[in-house]
């Protein structure tokens, strides 16, 4: 019974629901072998890397997270971005906690690194499976529990109006259903209540929260306004947000500051090399 009430497993239940989901839908990009290569390969991984054993839910979440979200042309890019991923869990540390959620990290590194062999996709999940339902609800329970769902429920708002007010009304092709769509595509949920929400990389009181919120959504919508709507805005935004708001949210002692100006060095490189990337398609 405890086990079922690790957070770690419920999310990772929830993931596979929606793995399911668009396997259902036809939208999962590879096979279910390989999403079980690449699952056994990020617990192996972390198992390595910590030199001890236990249930490593997360390595296992990132995986899956990585399987929504990131489409490949060639079978080791995944591989490559879930290793990546799990050490700088390990060695990108600030006070000795990792900065960067590891799923955004994974898709960050694969656009930088194998772009256009490696895209983020946008996985249409269908209106009308009830499993797409029971997945939006854990996930609100989950946030519930972890205290977290603040940052859902307002990126979700400030979204949606910053897009009206700066994109709205100029784009007469604007309209509130782009926002319902969204629902309904499994980047977009793995990003508002997995990727966003962790809880390792988060503020952890409510204002911290609001404010990381509203600053991640608009950063999304200005970068839509100025060089066009992308679906990996939503990463590049969160993965900026995350580094430059770290002094707000987390102590810094004097010798993690040259380390905290590299990090923030490192994802504004990151985030000019993809947005000079030329777009495949135009997402959501």
């Amino acid at each position: 019974m405890q086990f079922i009430k690790n957070i770690q497993f419920q999310q990772l239940l929830n993931l596979t629901l929606l793995i399911f989901l668009a396997y259902s839908n036809h939208t999962l990009q590879t096979n279910p072998f390989m999403v079980l290569v690449l699952l056994l390969f990020a617990m192996a991984f972390e198992l390595l890397l910590k030199q001890k054993l236990y249930i490593p839910f997360s390595a296992a979440i990132t995986a899956l997270g990585v399987v929504l979200m990131l489409g490949w042309l060639v079978w080791y890019i995944p591989f490559i971005a879930i290793a990546l991923a799990l050490l700088q869990k390990r060695f990108m540390l600030i006070n000795g906690v990792h900065i960067f959620n590891p799923s955004n990290f994974a898709l960050i590194v694969a656009l930088v690194l194998f772009y256009p062999k490696a895209l983020p996709i946008i996985g249409e999940l269908g209106k009308e499976s009830f499993v797409l339902y029971l997945v939006l609800t854990v996930g609100t329970i989950v946030l519930i529990r972890v205290n977290r769902i603040v940052i859902s429920v307002t990126f979700l708002l400030s979204y949606i109006l910053f897009s009206y007010l700066l994109i709205g009304k100029s784009d007469l092709m604007w309209n509130f259903d782009h926002f319902v769509d969204s629902l309904y595509s499994s980047s977009f949920i793995v990003y508002l209540f997995f990727m966003l929400t962790d809880p390792i990389t988060t503020p952890k009181s409510w204002r911290g929260q609001l404010l990381y919120a509203l600053l991640v959504a608009l950063m999304v919508v200005l970068l839509d306004f100025f060089i066009g709507v992308r679906l990996w805005h939503l990463f590049i935004a969160l993965f900026f947000v995350t580094v430059a708001t770290l002094p707000l949210f987390r102590e810094l002692k004097q010798e993690d500051i040259k380390k905290y100006l590299l990090y923030l060095l490192l994802s504004l490189s990151f985030i000019a090399i993809i947005t000079l990337h030329k777009p495949l398609y135009f997402s959501m």
